[in-house]
C-alpha cells in the first residue's frame, strides 16, 4: 500500500511558511513501515483542493492531509472532502463541547464561526485534538483511508503518532517497521569517510547505510526493516559497533544529540569551566552552549571581541603580536584564548578569529580562514581551518570546529588528529 501526503495552504506556496509537516510525516511513516509514494501541496482554493484529492484517490491507498481545518472562510478541507465523497456535514456535539470548553478555560468568548470546526462528514471518525480546536478526521471509502489533520505542527504531530499511524497499520495489517539510527561525525570529509566505511555501503542490504552531509558535520544513517523490534535493535547495534570501530573518536553523538550538548556533558563530568573569546563567530559558540539547559554549570562568561582594540582592551592581546602575525592568525587566537581564561579563572579558554566574508580575504588568508585556539592551565593549542560557504555558514562551521576541538581535548585526542 502507498500513501500520498497533501499539505494545504496558500502560505506554503507563497513561501511564507516552510512546509516542515510533509518531511516530518514522511519520516514517521517510514519508521512505521508505511511507504509514501507522493507528496503534493495546494493552496486554499476549492477547485484545486478537489482536484488534488481526486488525483490522490486515483493513485494512493491512503491520503493524509494537513491544513485547512480552521474556522475562517478559506479553511475548506472538510467541506471539499465531504463534497468529493458525497458525505453531508453534521454538527458533532462532542466536538462542539470540546471547542466551547477550550474557550471557556481561556475566558475568551467563542466566535460563531468556530462552530464550523464541529462540522463532521457523515461516517467520519473524529480524531481528538487536545491541543487545539480543530479535530482530525478519518474516513474510509472504497478500501481507501483518508485523513485530515490540523496544519499546526504542535497539534498535528501527537495526533499523527498516537492515532493516525496506529490506525493505518491496523487497517492494512502492517507488521514491519523501518527503524533508523544516525551516527554524527565532525571534522572528516565525505571522501575520507567513504575510505573508512565504503565497503559497508556496498555490502549491507539490511540494515542499509546512507550518508547525509549537514552543515559542519556528517550523518551516517543506519536503517533496518523488520517485524521483530528486538531483532531490528540487534542488527542496528551490530552495525553501529562496526562503524564505531572504523570511525572511532570522529563520532561525537547519535540521533538527536547535538555537539554543544555533548561538549557540555563532558565539561560537567570533569567539573571543568569554560570562558569564550569570539571574534568571527560573533557569540555563536556561547549561544549554542547556553541553549543547553544547565549550561551555567560550566559556561562562566563569553566576550565578543570583534575589533582589534577590543582584543587588546578585553583580552590583553598585544599590538606587537597583531602587527607581527595579523589579527587572523594562530598566534592571536592563542593569545585570545589565554587572555579570556586568565581573566575568568576558568579551566579552559576557547577563542576564534577569522574572515567570514564576503570581503576581507587576502591571498594568504582567503575568506573562510578561521583560527581556533584552546587554552588550559598548562598550555594552549591552535588550528587553522579553511571553511567554505557564505558568511553565516562560515560562522556556523567555525563555531562547530571550535566545539569539536574542545571535545577532542576533553577526550585526550590531539586536535589535529583525523
Amino acid at each position: 500500500m502507498g500513501v500520498e501526503l497533501l499539505t494545504i495552504g496558500t502560505e506554503l506556496l507563497l513561501g511564507q511558511i516552510v512546509d516542515t509537516n510533509a518531511s516530518w510525516m514522511a519520516q514517521r511513516l517510514a519508521e512505521a513501515g508505511i511507504d509514501v509514494f507522493y507528496k503534493s501541496t495546494v493552496g486554499d482554493n476549492w477547485g484545486r483542493i478537489e482536484a488534488a484529492i481526486r488525483l490522490a484517490m486515483s493513485r494512493a491507498d491512503v491520503l493524509i492531509m494537513t491544513g485547512g481545518l480552521g474556522p475562517t472562510e478559506d479553511d475548506l478541507t472538510r467541506e471539499v472532502l465531504a463534497a468529493v465523497l458525497n458525505r453531508p456535514l453534521r454538527l458533532d456535539q462532542a466536538v462542539l463541547q470540546h471547542i466551547e470548553e477550550r474557550f471557556a478555560r481561556r475566558r475568551v468568548a467563542m466566535a460563531e464561526n468556530n462552530r464550523k470546526q464541529a462540522m463532521v462528514p457523515e461516517g467520519a471518525e473524529v480524531l481528538h485534538n487536545p491541543r487545539g480546536t480543530a479535530p482530525g478526521l478519518l474516513l474510509k471509502s472504497d478500501g481507501r483511508v483518508l485523513v485530515c489533520m490540523p496544519g499546526v505542527p504542535s497539534e498535528m504531530k501527537p495526533m499523527m503518532l498516537d492515532q493516525v499511524i496506529p490506525k493505518i497499520r491496523d487497517v492494512f495489517g502492517i507488521r514491519s517497521r523501518i527503524v533508523s539510527r544516525v551516527l554524527k561525525a565532525c571534522g572528516i570529509s565525505e571522501s575520507t569517510l567513504d575510505q573508512r566505511i565504503g565497503d559497508y555501503f556496498r555490502e549491507m542490504r539490511n540494515p542499509t547505510i546512507g550518508v547525509l552531509a549537514h552543515m559542519g558535520e556528517i550523518h551516517v544513517r543506519l536503517t533496518c526493516k523488520g517485524e521483530d523490534p528486538a531483532e531490528i535493535a540487534r542488527l542496528l547495534d551490530d552495525l553501529e559497533v562496526k562503524i564505531r570501530e572504523r570511525l572511532g573518536h570522529l563520532i561525537f553523538g547519535r540521533d538527536d544529540e547535538r555537539l554543544e550538548a555533548v561538549v557540555g556533558k563532558l565539561l560537567r563530568e570533569r567539573a571543568a569551566t569554560l570562558a569564550l573569546a569570539e571574534s568571527c563567530t560573533g557569540g555563536l559558540i556561547a549561544s549554542r552552549l547556553t541553549d543547553v539547559p544547565g549550561s551555567s554549570d560550566y559556561v562562566e562568561r563569553g566576550v565578543v571581541a570583534y575589533s582589534v582594540p577590543a582584543k587588546q582592551q578585553l583580552l590583553a592581546v598585544s599590538p606587537e603580536l597583531v602587527r607581527a602575525h595579523g589579527v587572523v592568525s594562530l598566534e592571536v587566537a592563542k593569545a585570545m584564548a589565554e587572555g579570556i581564561r586568565r581573566q575568568a579563572g576558568t579551566t579552559f579558554g576557547l577563542a576564534t578569529t577569522g574572515i567570514a566574508g564576503p570581503t576581507g580575504g587576502t591571498p594568504e588568508r582567503p575568506v573562510g580562514s578561521v583560527c581556533v585556539a584552546l587554552a588550559w592551565e598548562s598550555g594552549s593549542g591552535a588550528r587553522e581551518f579553511r571553511l567554505l560557504g557564505e558568511r553565516e555558514q562560515v560562522k556556523y562551521r567555525g563555531a562547530q570546529m571550535a566545539l569539536e576541538i574542545l571535545r577532542r581535548h576533553l577526550l585526550g585526542i590531539p586536535m589535529d588528529e583525523v
